[in-house]
């Protein structure tokens, strides 16, 4: 049987060693040269591809009237890249044991040359993160970009946001100073509200019944294991969804035809870049990360307050009466998980105009504002003071008594 060849106009952009029947045509000398001896950048497109990767990118087309809302995106992974880089160097220092994980962040801090800076980078980039990614998934929202057929790119990205959630909560016990300890107490004691599960479900969050070693073991583990593996799983993901459909234009489509990704896309992302981590520099230089006693467990004089971006759960939970404290730490948070999730099938309209859409507009304003609102009244709200004698969780003198009476029943 005969085998196919190629003529040379038919022949495909292949290796080197693929040869055609036919002689290819005389070449100059400085072009011999230059195939026998290829220059660095022309060596590595030969075997990456990289040069017409790189090309594909700047050249894809962009719908008239994106800008600078299209930003967030190149931002957070930007960040996301930034904590990679600065946890990975605090990883080299620090020791995930009860006995030593305060001694080795605070002279990491104080003896480390950069240390305090490197750790403020990692502090305040989980914050500016957060920032960021809601800010990215509002513009998708409002837009109605998580429409067909860009359903998954939504749940993935919603799967994102959950894991940049879990860093922040597994990332802030580490210090294990009495900020971090009694609020990972509040925080993992929410979990024990859940119906059936929610007394097993602490203790295997906790290693045990209370917050100790297993506990700090634990969200170490999460923390630089588990967490960044399913990170770079779905950002990987929704990379390649966002390629394959794109990016999705205004609610109004402009007039014009696709301009290219670079430069005027380009240039925007470039500032939005330059602006985000000069603020993270300034962050971390003005407003150094601050280390609080070592954690103790038996203290009475610190009042636990969670992250910012867990205020509103917390405050939520303070304004329910006793009893329903589920409806604060279950119902609500799991409702509002679902329907973001949920929401590329939940919203039917065709149209993409917010007009069109306002019973999920009015939702998604209801949700942000109860989010908005508690996450406010906490972060103006100063903690009383109390006394000793009034301090009691559960045989723990850990919070104000109004607070602990509320929390005491978490669990039972």
């Amino acid at each position: 049987m005969s085998q196919k060849t190629y003529k040379p106009k038919d022949a495909p952009t292949l290796s080197p060693e693929v040869k055609v029947d036919e002689p290819r045509e005389a070449v100059s000398s400085e072009e011999r040269l230059q195939i026998e001896r290829p220059s660095l950048r022309d060596w590595m497109d030969l075997r990456l591809g990289w040069y017409g990767f790189v090309r594909k990118n700047l050249d894809e087309p962009m719908p008239a009237g994106v800008g600078w809302w299209q930003t967030l995106g190149n931002l957070l992974m930007t960040l996301l890249v930034f904590q990679f880089i600065t946890g990975f160097a605090l990883a080299m220092y620090y020791s995930p044991s009860p006995d030593s994980a305060h001694a080795s962040v605070k002279h990491l801090t104080y003896e480390v040359g950069l240390g305090s800076f490197i750790r403020g980078l990692h502090s305040w980039g989980s914050t500016v993160i957060v920032i960021a990614v809601v800010l990215h998934m509002l513009r998708v929202f409002f837009w109605g970009s998580y429409k067909k057929p860009r359903e998954l790119t939504w749940v993935v990205g919603v799967i994102i946001f959950q894991v940049i959630l879990g860093f922040s909560f597994t990332g802030y016990l580490l210090p294990w100073d009495q900020k971090a300890y009694w609020a990972t107490v509040v925080g993992t004691r929410i979990a024990a509200t859940i119906p059936v599960v929610g007394h097993a479900l602490l203790v295997f969050i906790r290693g045990g019944e209370e917050v100790g070693a297993l506990t700090l073991t634990r969200f170490y583990s999460f923390h630089v294991m588990l967490l960044p593996a399913s990170l770079i799983l779905f950002t990987f993901l929704h990379l390649y969804l966002v390629r394959r459909h794109h990016i999705a234009g205004p609610v109004t489509p402009a007039k014009g035809a696709p301009v290219p990704f670079y430069p005027n896309q380009l240039f925007k992302d470039a500032i939005v870049l330059l602006f985000g981590v000069g603020l993270l520099i300034y962050l971390a230089v003005a407003l150094p990360p601050g280390l609080e006693a070592i954690a103790d467990p038996t203290g009475t004089d610190f009042s636990p307050r969670p992250e910012w971006y867990f205020l509103g759960l917390y405050e939520l939970l303070k304004v329910m009466p006793s009893g329903w404290e589920v409806v604060a730490t279950v119902i609500i948070p799991t409702g509002i998980t679902i329907g973001m999730f949920a929401l590329p099938w939940l919203d039917r309209s065709k149209s993409r105009h917010p007009a069109k859409r306002q019973w999920i507009i009015m939702s998604g304003f209801a949700a942000i504002l109860l989010i908005g609102l508690m996450t406010l009244k906490g972060i103006l709200e100063t903690p009383p003071e109390h006394k000793k004698s009034e301090a009691t969780l559960a045989g723990s003198s850990d919070i104000p008594k109004a607070e602990a009476t509320q929390l005491e029943s978490l669990g039972e």
